[in-house]
């Protein structure tokens, strides 16, 4: 499951519409079906907003989706709250590792796009200085 389904999972556990989501965070409307639809990505500042906003959701979780989709802290004082946190802490140490290969299969990715971009633009280029582009017949 990708970051941008976990947001909508968590939306629907919620009773969260997208509107009042994209509206809470200072985003345009339709962000969230825009990153369904293109299998886009969520930025940092994204992540930023979200975690300001909906302090209970746990940002492990959405980007990793290990762990809890909430965190429950108790009310100040109790035990309780400060094991959550450090789970939570826990949970973030030891999927580190992951997330960095997750971010450096992905920048690979777009390496490679970047250079498949390049060799598409070399070839046009090619065809332009070849006179590659359309004919026109003359008639008299």
């Amino acid at each position: 499951m990708r970051l941008i389904e976990r947001i909508q999972q968590y939306l629907a556990h919620h009773s969260i519409s997208a509107y009042e989501f994209e509206h809470s965070c200072g985003l345009s409307n339709g962000y969230l079906g825009k990153q369904l639809k293109g299998k886009g990505s969520v930025g940092s500042d994204i992540l930023e907003k979200i975690k300001n906003n909906y302090t209970d959701l746990s940002l492990v979780w959405l980007v990793t989706g290990k762990g809890k989709m909430q965190l429950s802290v108790p009310p100040s004082g109790m035990p309780d709250a400060v094991s959550e946190l450090n789970e939570e802490q826990h949970i973030y140490f030891t999927s580190k590792d992951e997330v960095i290969k997750l971010l450096n299969k992905q920048i690979a990715k777009l390496e490679a796009t970047i250079v498949d971009k390049e060799k598409i633009i070399a070839l046009l280029e090619g065809q332009s200085k070849q006179g590659g582009g359309a004919v026109v017949k003359r008639t008299g």
